[in-house]
């Protein structure tokens, strides 16, 4: 998938394990499937297998999201040999991060909007320091400034049509968003310059919420994690033929 399209691969499901006392199988993220929209979304940089120096003000920022014994306990199960982590071939000892937790509201499981809005200042806080340089340039969360004011309306002319102004083609970031019934269903991250707001949506969104199974007024948490390049002195390193895991999203209802 090209980041530019705002389509989505369809995950392939087969036997995986479930977790915090799911008792549905989890459909698994196919990697080979996603390699190309990584691929795409790399060259972005001019050298993905580089030293990626981060701007000033960037490189030094420190992981606040501080796996989350002071917030809410980590999902239980997730560490487990046969767990998400071991499903996903990620690292047992992989540092899981809350981002926050928010109230479902209508818009969300609205068609007509077709996103998962996330709470900013969590996003901000907690979630945009895990994420490499690369992935906030595509995610559009390298400078987070206060939303730009809306564009005035064109004047109308009488006997003539006013052409609508057209708006910013999105992308985003690809991410694998996690929940025990929904699956595992690849989607973007990004963030629209024109309101500040930063949802999850994409191809394939709305099939994914309703099987989330949420109403409006649940609460959710949300929990991520990545597997990186080492990182020295502000600034990511990747070994040779090192590639990162894609930035995975899970959605737990209390």
């Amino acid at each position: 998938m090209c980041p530019g399209t705002g389509k989505s691969h369809t995950v392939v499901p087969r036997a995986a394990p479930g977790y915090a006392g799911s008792k549905r199988t989890l459909a698994v993220y196919d990697p080979a499937a996603a390699a190309q929209q990584r691929a795409d979304a790399a060259r972005l940089s001019a050298d993905a297998g580089a030293l990626v120096p981060l701007p000033v003000g960037v490189a030094g920022e420190p992981i606040k999201a501080v796996p989350l014994a002071a917030t809410a306990p980590e999902p239980p199960g997730i560490r487990a040999p046969k767990g998400l982590l071991a499903h996903l071939s990620l690292r047992l000892d992989l540092p899981v991060h809350f981002i926050d937790e928010k109230t479902v509201t209508a818009t969300d499981v609205d068609p007509q909007q077709n996103r998962f809005r996330l709470p900013i200042d969590g996003v901000i806080r907690n979630l945009r320091p895990v994420l490499s340089h690369l992935d906030r340039q595509v995610a559009n969360l390298v400078y987070v400034e206060a939303p730009r004011p809306r564009l005035p309306k064109l004047p109308k002319v009488p006997g003539e049509k006013t052409k609508k102004r057209r708006g910013r083609e999105h992308g985003g970031l690809p991410v694998l968003v996690i929940e025990r019934y929904a699956g595992i269903r690849e989607l973007q991250l990004t963030r629209w310059e024109s309101s500040g707001v930063c949802v999850i949506k994409g191809e394939g969104y709305m099939d994914f919420i309703n099987n989330c199974g949420f109403s409006v007024g649940d609460v959710v948490e949300i929990w991520a994690f990545k597997e990186k390049g080492l990182r020295l002195f502000g600034v990511d390193i990747y070994e040779e033929g090192y590639q990162e895991s894609p930035l995975c999203v899970l959605f737990i209802k209390k």
